[in-house]
């Protein structure tokens, strides 16, 4: 079985030979006729199931859900009970595409097909949406929505910038709005295509224009409400950057309060419908005067109160001894100037005296710092440091050679033969050299020696030598013998 034969919305090949024809006795009313198509469309369309994006939609007060199914070539109106609208399980909106399902019929009143949709389910984001998604991302990412950019609107505007249709019904809300809350504004209208092919390169063009005329204070771009595509302009990617660009502050209306646009997020305000713009962009002429005649009030009653304060003022001095007496002003002015005089004087002198007194102080300090005394003061310190090194070296010196000298006298002493005499030793000479005799080998037989002892002295004569050792060499005879000659 082909696939074509079980799906939901298959159907058998429309007949028009099926269409009841109309009988002969006279012509049809609009509602016969319509009521037979109505017949014909029901029979021959029974369930359908269609896949489209989603445009215009509405939710009624009364509950009903109306809205438009359309592809790249046709577009098909539906409608969702109340019934079963609260029974959905998903959100629709504008630019959602969604499979429904349902039956067709034919609403008579206006004479064209519709589908009654069961049930619906959204099945992805249709090619708008997916569009203005991207342009969103990519001016984002260029700086085009940064709220620095962003300028604030004119207080009290003189001229205000208008591009829209000229036949719809948003320019007679903003122009009704700005004449009704601000009179005196002046109002420049750039005509321009709202909706369908053009429309976008005219309100950049409006924009444009405005901007070269000079003198406006504030541009308001936008229309009432609309499907998706009916506003498409305003998310074209040129009227995006005409916004930027513009020296001129813009405020977007575009659409209901629900609607967004990219001129929306680029505008300076975004306003959500064409009469809130207006209301934006001019303040109440009523407000305003109110709040003139609250200030001229306050006004008043201040300047009041300031005039009776100074009439109060007045009534004070005029009842013054001095205003009475003005001598007795001046004769006490005149006193306090002397007064003021002498303790001046007073001042002066004591003051000068101050400054004499630290100025002699100054000098005196000052005297002790002079080059020359301080050069006097050196040499004398130097002096007396110079006379106590001398007088340091010469009782370091004293003491140093004191103690060598001592030391060698106490050598001296220590070496004297004298004390070694007085131990037990004696001292022998030889006469004949004066020599003192360390070894019998420089003695020879008959020399003449003088012995000193450690009272007195011996001489005597060398008869016979001997071994230092007391022992006897082999030439020895004997002992050494001396002849003692005195």
């Amino acid at each position: 079985m082909d696939d074509a034969d079980t799906a939901p919305n298959a159907h058998k090949p429309f007949d028009a030979r099926l269409i009841p024809e109309p009988e002969q006795e006279g012509p049809e009313t609009v509602w016969e006729l319509t009521r037979r198509i109505q017949a014909t469309v029901e029979d021959g369309f029974p369930q359908v199931w269609v896949v489209g994006e989603v445009s215009n939609y509405k939710q009624h007060t009364s509950g009903h859900v109306f809205f438009t199914l359309k592809d790249e070539r046709a577009s098909l109106r539906c409608i969702i009970w109340k019934s079963t609208a609260e029974r959905l399980r998903h959100e629709i909106r504008d630019g959602l595409e969604v499979e429904a399902k349902g039956h067709l019929s034919v609403f008579e009143k206006a004479g064209n097909y519709q589908l009654y949709v069961s049930s619906v389910k959204p099945c992805g984001v249709g090619a708008l949406e997916v569009a203005f998604r991207r342009l969103k991302e990519k001016l984002q990412k260029e700086g085009l929505f940064d709220p620095a950019h962003k300028r604030a609107l004119p207080r009290f505007p003189r001229r205000v910038g208008i591009v829209t249709s000229p036949t719809g019904a948003a320019v007679r809300d903003i122009i009704h709005v700005l004449a009704r809350r601000w009179p005196a504004v002046e109002i420049v209208l750039a005509p321009a295509l709202v909706q369908g092919p053009g429309a976008a390169a005219e309100i950049v063009r409006g924009i444009r224009w405005l901007n070269r005329l000079g003198m406006i204070d504030v541009i308001i771009i936008g229309r009432g409400g609309g499907s998706l595509e009916d506003l498409w302009p305003f998310n074209e990617e040129s009227v995006a950057r005409a916004v930027y660009a513009s020296d001129v502050p813009v405020v977007s209306a575009v659409g209901h309060e629900t609607d967004f646009s990219i001129s929306d997020f680029v505008a300076d305000v975004r306003a959500p419908t064409p009469s809130a713009a207006a209301e934006l962009v001019v303040p109440d002429a009523r407000e305003v005067l109110a709040a003139l005649a609250t200030q001229g009030r306050r006004m008043a009653r201040h300047v009041r109160h300031r005039l009776e304060r100074l009439g109060d003022r007045l009534a004070l001095a005029a009842r013054s001894r001095f205003f009475i007496h003005p001598e007795e002003l001046a004769l006490a002015r005149a006193q306090e100037l002397e007064d003021l005089a002498a303790r001046l004087r007073a001042a002066a002198r004591e003051s000068a005296a101050e400054r004499r007194l630290r100025l002699e102080r100054a000098a005196a300090h000052l005297a002790e710092y002079a080059p020359r005394v301080r050069w006097q003061a050196a040499q004398g310190a130097i002096r007396m440091a110079l006379y106590r090194l001398r007088a340091a070296g010469r009782t370091l010196l004293a003491h140093r050679w004191r103690a060598r000298v001592d030391g060698f006298a106490q050598r001296l002493v220590d070496l004297d033969p004298d004390r070694v005499l007085g131990r037990g030793y004696s001292r022998t000479v030889l006469e004949r050299t004066g020599a003192t005799l360390l070894r019998a080998a420089d003695a020879r037989p008959g020399d003449l020696l003088r012995t000193q002892l450690a009272q007195g002295a011996l001489k005597s004569r060398v008869v016979e030598k001997g071994d230092h050792r007391g022992g006897r060499g082999k030439d020895d005879q004997g002992p050494t013998l001396f002849e003692e000659e005195g």
